[in-house]
C-alpha cells in the first residue's frame, strides 16, 4: 500500500487532466461529425425497402434498390406446405426510385441517435418507390388454401364476458383466423422490402391486438364489476319481475378510457321484450257476453301499452343512479286490469249483430239499450273493436263533410266514432242501421245517453264485436213484412182491385221511413197502380 502510495505521488496529475481532456474532445468532435454525416446517410446496420444501407447517402442507394426490385419474386408458403410463387409480372410490379423520393427519409432522422444504431437494427421503408396493382395481389391471395377453409381456432381479442355472476377478463387467443385485408397488407409490406419469402403459418394469422393484461381492460373490469349488482324491479303485472342480474349485465359497456357506458341497443332490446309481454292494446280480447255465448273482441285501442322511449331512458336513468329501483313500466295507454281481462269488470258491451249494448258497472249490468249504428252499405259501418272513451263533452256539434248535428252527450271512443244522443230518430235498433245508419257512431235514445254519460267516464272500456244469431226483428220491420203480403196478394189487377190496391198504398205510407227500404216488392204495388190509372183509357167505347 504504501508502494502504491509513493507511485501516486510521483504522477503528473495535471498532464494526466490534459491527455484526459483531449480524448475526450476528440471523441466530441467523431460524434459531431458523425451526427453531421448521418443527417444525410442511413445509419449503421440499417437497410432501405429490405435493402442494405448502412452508411450510404440516397444516391448510392438508388442503384442498389433498382438491383434488388429486378425480377423479383415472392414464394408464399401455406399451411399445407405448398408453395404460390407472385413474380413481378403478376402484380405489375415496379420500382421508382428516385435521389429526392430516398432524400425524405431523413426528413425526420436524428443524426445525433446514431451511437444507438451501432446494435440496433434500422429499417427505412419507403412505399413510394414500390408500385404494384392491389387487385392482382389479392387474386393471388385468395386463392392459398388458407383463404377456402373456416379457421380452427379463430383469433380473438381479450375481452370482457360475464360469468358465473361476475365480469371477468377472457383471455387473447393466438388463432388461425386470416383475412384477406390483413394477409394483404403484410404480403404488401414484405414485397416493399423485397424479401424473398412469406410463411403463413408463421406471418399470415391475424394476431390479437388486445391482450388481458391491457390497462384499459382490467380497468373497465373493476368499473363494471362495480355496478353488475344492481336491481331492478318492476311492479307490474300479477307478479313483481326482477331483471336477471345476466340481463342487466348487457345493459353495460365502457369506452376507450374504460368508464362505464350503456348498450342502447341491449336496452332497446330488453324494453322491447317487455312491451311484447305486457302490451295488451292492439291485441284481440276474450268476453263472456250477455248473450251467453263466449265472444272475441277484435283488436282496438284499449289496453296497456307500453312507452318504449320513455321507458329505455328511464332505465339509463335508473343504471346511472346505481341503487336498487322498486316502480312500474312507463305507459303510452292504461288499462283497468293486468289480470286475464284488461277491461275489469266496468265496461260497455256492443253488439252490432243485436244493435244492443249494455252498460256493466263494477260487475253490475246497469243499463242496457237498442242503438242505431253506422250503415256498412256506404262504407260507413262502425267498426268492431276495443276501444275506450276519449273524452267526456256536453253539448257539442258534430261534423263532417256534408252535416253540423248538435248533440248534448258526446262520448267519442275511435276517431269520429262514439255515443251520443240522436233526438231526430223515433226508433232504435233492429235493422235499422242498414238503411238508414249512421256515420259510424251510436246513435242513443237522448234518455238513455244522459244515463250513460253519468255512469262512465274518460277511459271507460267499449267492447264492440258482432254476433251472429242474435239479429233483433223490430215492430217497424214487422210491419213492413205486412205490407210485403199484402203486395204479394194483389195478382191480376183489374178495375175491382182498386180499393183494395189503395187499402195498401195507405198501409205502406203508414210506414216509418226505415221500414219502407225493407219493403222488397214496392215495385209491384207501383206497377199496380199504373195499371189502374191506364184501365180507362184503354177500355172499348161505349155503344
Amino acid at each position: 500500500m504504501s508502494d502504491f502510495v509513493s507511485v501516486a505521488k510521483g504522477w503528473n496529475w495535471k498532464k494526466i487532466g490534459i491527455i484526459a481532456g483531449i480524448v475526450v474532445g476528440v471523441l466530441a468532435i467523431i460524434y459531431v461529425i458523425f451526427s453531421i454525416y448521418f443527417m444525410s446517410h442511413y445509419f449503421f446496420r440499417s437497410t432501405v425497402n429490405g435493402v442494405p444501407s448502412s452508411g450510404k447517402s440516397a444516391a448510392g442507394m438508388v442503384e442498389d434498390i433498382k438491383e434488388s426490385a429486378a425480377d423479383y419474386s415472392l414464394a408464399i408458403t401455406d399451411e399445407d406446405n405448398s408453395v404460390t410463387n407472385i413474380a413481378s409480372g403478376d402484380i405489375d410490379l415496379s420500382v421508382d426510385v428516385t435521389e429526392d423520393k430516398l432524400k425524405t427519409l431523413f426528413d425526420d432522422q436524428n443524426g445525433f441517435a446514431w451511437i444507438k444504431y451501432l446494435f440496433t437494427d434500422k429499417e427505412y421503408v419507403t412505399p413510394s418507390i414500390v408500385n404494384l396493382n392491389s387487385d392482382k395481389l389479392n387474386a393471388k391471395l385468395s386463392a392459398l388454401h388458407c383463404m377456402n377453409r373456416e379457421a380452427k381456432t379463430p383469433t380473438e381479442n381479450a375481452k370482457i364476458v360475464f360469468k358465473d355472476g361476475a365480469f371477468i377478463i377472457q383471455s387473447e387467443v393466438f388463432g388461425d383466423t386470416v383475412e384477406l385485408g390483413d394477409l394483404s397488407n403484410k404480403v404488401t409490406n414484405t414485397i416493399y422490402n423485397f424479401k424473398k419469402t412469406f410463411d403463413i403459418p408463421t406471418e399470415g394469422y391475424v394476431k390479437p391486438t388486445v391482450f388481458a393484461t391491457d390497462p384499459t381492460l382490467v380497468k373497465s373490469l373493476n368499473n363494471l364489476n362495480k355496478v353488475k349488482d344492481i336491481q331492478i324491479t318492476y311492479e307490474t303485472g300479477t307478479e313483481p319481475f326482477t331483471i336477471p342480474t345476466e340481463t342487466i349485465a348487457t345493459f353495460f359497456a365502457t369506452d376507450d378510457q374504460g368508464e362505464i357506458t350503456y348498450n342502447e341497443d341491449a336496452i332497446a332490446e330488453f324494453v322491447k321484450s317487455m312491451a311484447n309481454k305486457y302490451n295488451t292494446a292492439g291485441k284481440s280480447k276474450s268476453l263472456q257476453s250477455s248473450y251467453g255465448a263466449v265472444v272475441t273482441v277484435p283488436a282496438g285501442d284499449y289496453g296497456w301499452r307500453v312507452d318504449q322511449d320513455a321507458e329505455i331512458a328511464q332505465l339509463e336513468e335508473d343504471l346511472k343512479a346505481g341503487t336498487n329501483v322498486k316502480r312500474d313500466l312507463i305507459y303510452k295507454s292504461k288499462a283497468a286490469s293486468h289480470g286475464a281481462n284488461d277491461y275489469g269488470d266496468s265496461y260497455i258491451e256492443v253488439n252490432l249483430t243485436a244493435q244492443h249494448l249494455f252498460v256493466y258497472k263494477n260487475g253490475q249490468r246497469v243499463l242496457e239499450s237498442d242503438f242505431v249504428s253506422g250503415n256498412p252499405y256506404l262504407g260507413n259501418g262502425t267498426h268492431t273493436g276495443a276501444y275506450s272513451i276519449k273524452s267526456m263533452q256536453r253539448d257539442a256539434v258534430l261534423r263532417g263533410a256534408d252535416y253540423a248535428t248538435p248533440v248534448s252527450y258526446w262520448m267519442p271512443f275511435n276517431g269520429g266514432e262514439g255515443i251520443h244522443d240522436a233526438n231526430w230518430r223515433s226508433s232504435f235498433g233492429g235493422q235499422i242501421y242498414k238503411t238508414n245508419g249512421s256515420h259510424g257512431c251510436l246513435n242513443m235514445p237522448p234518455s238513455v245517453a244522459a244515463q250513460i254519460y253519468s255512469v262512465v267516464s274518460t277511459g271507460y272500456p267499449v267492447l264492440i264485436y258482432t254476433l251472429g244469431g242474435t239479429e233483433s226483428v223490430t215492430q217497424e220491420i214487422q210491419a213492413a213484412k205486412a205490407v210485403v203480403a199484402l203486395i204479394n196478394q194483389i195478382g191480376d189487377v183489374d178495375p175491382s182491385k182498386a180499393e183494395y190496391i189503395a187499402s195498401v198504398r195507405a198501409q205502406y205510407e203508414a210506414l216509418p221511413y226505415a221500414a219502407k227500404q225493407a219493403v222488397t216488392n214496392y215495385g209491384t204495388l207501383e206497377m199496380a197502380e199504373a195499371i189502374l190509372a191506364n184501365w180507362g183509357a184503354e177500355a172499348p167505347p161505349a155503344e
